[in-house]
């Protein structure tokens, strides 16, 4: 061989092994946000399906870094099922009138887009005011669609209200 023949195949394999590297680098992103798809839409499963068992209602709480699958701690406040808010999570005396079954943090942007809303009102939570998707005991949840992000990659899940699993989904990974 010669060592013109010797420099080619070299910078023929450090080329190709620097495009391996950085499509390696990109998939990074893709699996962060593939498992936090995978991650809320078993906790919205879960949450739907434990609304039916109990009777009681179930919700995914979006914290800024944390999503939350909670429910209504009703044998201690009383209440029915109709008389519950969610919204309404801490009691005057700084009680917790819910119950925690699940937490996922995670440092992917997750935000929700209710029914009927724009296609950009995109809601995000932030450190003060958490959103809120409730599964109500009858089986029914609002019509909703989440949106993660990380960078300038994106998915956008689009939840069906029967059984809170996703029925549409759109993806762009840069």
């Amino acid at each position: 061989m010669t060592l013109l023949e010797v420099v080619i195949a070299i910078s023929l394999m450090a080329l190709l092994m620097g495009l391996g590297v950085v499509k390696f680098a990109n998939g990074a992103d893709e699996r962060k946000i593939r498992a936090a798809v995978t991650r809320i839409e078993g906790m919205s499963s879960r949450g739907h399906a434990m609304a039916i068992l109990h009777q009681k209602p179930f919700w995914l709480r979006l914290e800024n870094g944390k999503v939350v699958l909670a429910g209504a701690d009703m044998s201690a406040q009383g209440q029915s099922d109709d008389d519950y808010k969610p919204d309404l999570m801490w009691e005057e005396d700084g009680q917790s009138n819910e119950v925690i079954y699940d937490t996922f943090d995670t440092d992917v942007l997750v935000a929700l887009r209710r029914w009927g809303a724009k296609e950009d009102a995109w809601t995000p939570a932030v450190e003060t005011v958490p959103v809120i998707w409730e599964f109500q005991s009858s089986g029914l949840c609002e019509p909703v669609a989440f949106r993660l992000e990380l960078g300038e990659s994106w998915v956008t899940m689009t939840m069906h209200p029967l059984t809170a699993r996703i029925e549409e989904e759109e993806m762009e990974i840069r």
